[in-house]
Protein backbone atom coordinates (compact mmCIF):
# COMPACT_ATOMS: atom_id res chain seq x y z
CA UNK A 1 0.00 0.00 0.00
CA UNK A 2 1.36 3.39 -0.90
CA UNK A 3 2.33 5.71 1.93
CA UNK A 4 0.46 8.92 2.64
CA UNK A 5 2.96 11.73 2.89
CA UNK A 6 2.83 13.90 6.04
CA UNK A 7 -0.26 12.13 7.47
CA UNK A 8 -0.19 13.75 10.89
CA UNK A 9 1.76 16.90 10.20
CA UNK A 10 -0.47 18.28 7.51
CA UNK A 11 -3.88 17.09 8.55
CA UNK A 12 -5.32 20.43 7.51
CA UNK A 13 -4.28 19.72 3.92
CA UNK A 14 -5.22 16.05 3.91
CA UNK A 15 -8.64 16.56 2.39
CA UNK A 16 -7.04 18.36 -0.55
CA UNK A 17 -4.01 16.23 -1.19
CA UNK A 18 -4.31 12.83 0.35
CA UNK A 19 -7.79 11.58 -0.44
CA UNK A 20 -6.03 8.77 -2.27
CA UNK A 21 -2.62 7.17 -2.06
CA UNK A 22 0.30 8.90 -3.72
CA UNK A 23 2.24 7.12 -6.48
CA UNK A 24 5.48 5.52 -5.32
CA UNK A 25 8.71 5.40 -7.28
CA UNK A 26 11.47 2.87 -6.74
CA UNK A 27 14.00 5.50 -7.82
CA UNK A 28 14.39 9.28 -7.32
CA UNK A 29 14.50 11.92 -10.05
CA UNK A 30 18.22 12.41 -9.34
CA UNK A 31 20.92 10.60 -7.43
CA UNK A 32 22.69 12.16 -4.43
CA UNK A 33 25.61 12.89 -6.77
CA UNK A 34 23.48 14.70 -9.36
CA UNK A 35 21.01 16.41 -6.99
CA UNK A 36 21.23 20.11 -6.34
CA UNK A 37 21.43 21.79 -2.96
CA UNK A 38 18.62 24.35 -2.85
CA UNK A 39 19.47 26.56 0.12
CA UNK A 40 16.26 28.54 -0.49
CA UNK A 41 14.41 25.70 1.25
CA UNK A 42 16.19 26.07 4.60
CA UNK A 43 13.93 27.20 7.39
CA UNK A 44 10.94 26.58 9.63
CA UNK A 45 7.55 26.39 7.90
CA UNK A 46 3.93 26.13 8.96
CA UNK A 47 0.71 25.44 7.05
CA UNK A 48 -2.14 27.92 7.39
CA UNK A 49 -4.44 26.84 10.21
CA UNK A 50 -8.08 26.57 9.17
CA UNK A 51 -9.32 27.35 12.68
CA UNK A 52 -7.98 27.84 16.20
CA UNK A 53 -8.87 24.29 17.21
CA UNK A 54 -6.51 22.67 14.68
CA UNK A 55 -3.34 20.96 15.87
CA UNK A 56 -0.29 23.22 15.83
CA UNK A 57 2.06 21.99 13.11
CA UNK A 58 5.51 22.94 11.88
CA UNK A 59 8.15 21.61 9.47
CA UNK A 60 11.90 22.20 9.71
CA UNK A 61 13.81 21.97 6.40
CA UNK A 62 17.57 21.59 6.92
CA UNK A 63 20.68 20.51 5.01
CA UNK A 64 23.01 18.59 7.32
CA UNK A 65 26.70 19.39 7.17
CA UNK A 66 29.42 16.76 6.71
CA UNK A 67 33.19 16.93 7.12
CA UNK A 68 35.20 16.41 3.91
CA UNK A 69 38.98 16.90 3.97
CA UNK A 70 38.71 19.02 7.09
CA UNK A 71 35.95 21.22 5.66
CA UNK A 72 32.23 21.21 6.37
CA UNK A 73 30.00 20.78 3.34
CA UNK A 74 26.24 20.35 3.04
CA UNK A 75 24.94 16.92 2.16
CA UNK A 76 22.70 16.67 -0.94
CA UNK A 77 19.90 15.22 1.18
CA UNK A 78 17.49 17.77 2.59
CA UNK A 79 16.27 16.65 6.00
CA UNK A 80 12.70 17.50 6.94
CA UNK A 81 11.41 17.13 10.48
CA UNK A 82 7.72 17.58 11.13
CA UNK A 83 6.42 18.35 14.61
CA UNK A 84 2.75 18.27 15.61
CA UNK A 85 1.46 19.68 18.89
CA UNK A 86 -1.86 17.87 19.16
CA UNK A 87 -4.92 19.29 20.85
CA UNK A 88 -4.89 16.46 23.40
CA UNK A 89 -1.42 17.45 24.59
CA UNK A 90 0.58 14.84 22.65
CA UNK A 91 3.70 15.76 20.72
CA UNK A 92 4.46 13.80 17.54
CA UNK A 93 7.39 13.96 15.13
CA UNK A 94 7.90 12.64 11.61
CA UNK A 95 11.03 12.70 9.47
CA UNK A 96 11.67 12.78 5.74
CA UNK A 97 14.68 12.90 3.46
CA UNK A 98 14.45 14.82 0.19
CA UNK A 99 16.55 15.02 -2.97
CA UNK A 100 15.96 18.18 -5.00
CA UNK A 101 16.30 18.20 -8.78
CA UNK A 102 16.27 20.94 -11.44
CA UNK A 103 14.76 19.69 -14.72
CA UNK A 104 14.27 22.14 -17.57
CA UNK A 105 13.13 25.34 -15.89
CA UNK A 106 11.37 23.72 -12.91
CA UNK A 107 12.32 22.24 -9.54
CA UNK A 108 11.32 18.85 -8.17
CA UNK A 109 11.51 16.76 -5.00
CA UNK A 110 12.03 13.04 -4.45
CA UNK A 111 10.73 12.44 -0.92
CA UNK A 112 11.44 9.48 1.37
CA UNK A 113 9.32 8.87 4.46
CA UNK A 114 12.03 7.82 6.91
CA UNK A 115 9.61 6.70 9.63
CA UNK A 116 7.38 4.43 7.55
CA UNK A 117 9.54 2.95 4.81
CA UNK A 118 11.75 0.78 6.96
CA UNK A 119 13.94 -1.27 4.62
CA UNK A 120 11.72 -0.36 1.65
CA UNK A 121 13.26 2.51 -0.30
CA UNK A 122 10.54 4.34 -2.20
CA UNK A 123 10.00 7.95 -3.15
CA UNK A 124 7.05 10.28 -3.61
CA UNK A 125 7.70 12.69 -6.48
CA UNK A 126 6.67 16.33 -6.42
CA UNK A 127 7.22 19.68 -8.08
CA UNK A 128 7.82 22.78 -5.95
CA UNK A 129 8.09 26.53 -6.18
CA UNK A 130 9.25 29.19 -3.74
CA UNK A 131 7.55 32.53 -4.23
CA UNK A 132 7.94 35.87 -2.49
CA UNK A 133 10.88 34.35 -0.64
CA UNK A 134 8.84 32.66 2.07
CA UNK A 135 5.97 30.73 0.48
CA UNK A 136 6.62 27.11 -0.53
CA UNK A 137 4.13 25.33 -2.80
CA UNK A 138 4.38 21.60 -3.48
CA UNK A 139 2.42 19.68 -6.13
CA UNK A 140 2.58 15.88 -5.86
CA UNK A 141 2.69 13.56 -8.86
CA UNK A 142 -0.89 12.81 -9.91
CA UNK A 143 -1.79 9.12 -9.50
CA UNK A 144 -4.06 9.03 -12.56
CA UNK A 145 -1.42 10.66 -14.77
CA UNK A 146 1.22 8.19 -13.56
CA UNK A 147 -1.13 5.23 -14.12
CA UNK A 148 -1.96 6.46 -17.64
CA UNK A 149 1.76 6.75 -18.43
CA UNK A 150 2.38 3.18 -17.25
CA UNK A 151 -0.57 1.84 -19.26
CA UNK A 152 0.71 3.70 -22.35
CA UNK A 153 4.21 2.27 -21.94
CA UNK A 154 5.78 5.65 -21.28
CA UNK A 155 6.86 4.53 -17.81
CA UNK A 156 7.69 1.14 -16.39
CA UNK A 157 5.67 0.17 -13.34
CA UNK A 158 2.54 -1.46 -11.98
CA UNK A 159 -1.00 -0.30 -11.35
CA UNK A 160 -3.18 -2.20 -8.86
CA UNK A 161 -6.78 -1.15 -8.53
CA UNK A 162 -8.55 -1.84 -5.28
CA UNK A 163 -12.11 -1.24 -4.21
CA UNK A 164 -11.42 2.27 -2.95
CA UNK A 165 -7.87 3.15 -4.02
CA UNK A 166 -5.39 2.57 -6.83
CA UNK A 167 -1.77 1.75 -5.98
CA UNK A 168 0.74 3.03 -8.53
CA UNK A 169 4.38 1.92 -8.37
CA UNK A 170 6.94 3.30 -10.83
CA UNK A 171 9.97 1.06 -11.41
CA UNK A 172 11.78 3.09 -14.05
CA UNK A 173 15.38 4.23 -13.70
CA UNK A 174 16.34 7.69 -12.50
CA UNK A 175 17.45 8.67 -15.99
CA UNK A 176 14.19 7.56 -17.65
CA UNK A 177 12.13 9.21 -14.93
CA UNK A 178 13.87 12.55 -15.41
CA UNK A 179 13.48 12.33 -19.19
CA UNK A 180 9.77 11.51 -18.83
CA UNK A 181 9.18 14.49 -16.53
CA UNK A 182 11.14 16.83 -18.81
CA UNK A 183 9.16 15.77 -21.90
CA UNK A 184 5.77 15.59 -20.18
CA UNK A 185 3.00 18.08 -19.56
CA UNK A 186 3.91 19.36 -16.11
CA UNK A 187 0.47 20.87 -15.50
CA UNK A 188 -1.15 17.44 -15.95
CA UNK A 189 1.53 15.36 -14.24
CA UNK A 190 1.50 17.53 -11.12
CA UNK A 191 -2.02 18.91 -11.27
CA UNK A 192 -4.26 19.81 -8.38
CA UNK A 193 -4.18 22.26 -5.52
CA UNK A 194 -0.68 22.52 -4.02
CA UNK A 195 0.29 22.00 -0.41
CA UNK A 196 1.27 25.50 0.73
CA UNK A 197 3.69 26.21 3.57
CA UNK A 198 4.77 29.57 4.98
CA UNK A 199 8.28 30.15 6.30
CA UNK A 200 8.54 31.66 9.77
CA UNK A 201 12.31 31.89 9.94
CA UNK A 202 15.54 30.55 8.48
Amino acid sequence: MNIRLLPALLATAASLLFAGCLPESKNPLSTPKTSMVDVRLDGLYVPRRQNRNDDLEAMHFHYRGMRVNGQTRMTPQLEVLGVTHEKNGDLKTHSYRVLTTHIGTLDYMSIQDMDKNGDKTVYNLARYEISLGDTLRIWFLNADAAADAIHAGKLHGTVKKGKYTTDVTITDSTERLAAFVKAGDTAKLFEGKPMTLYRLTR
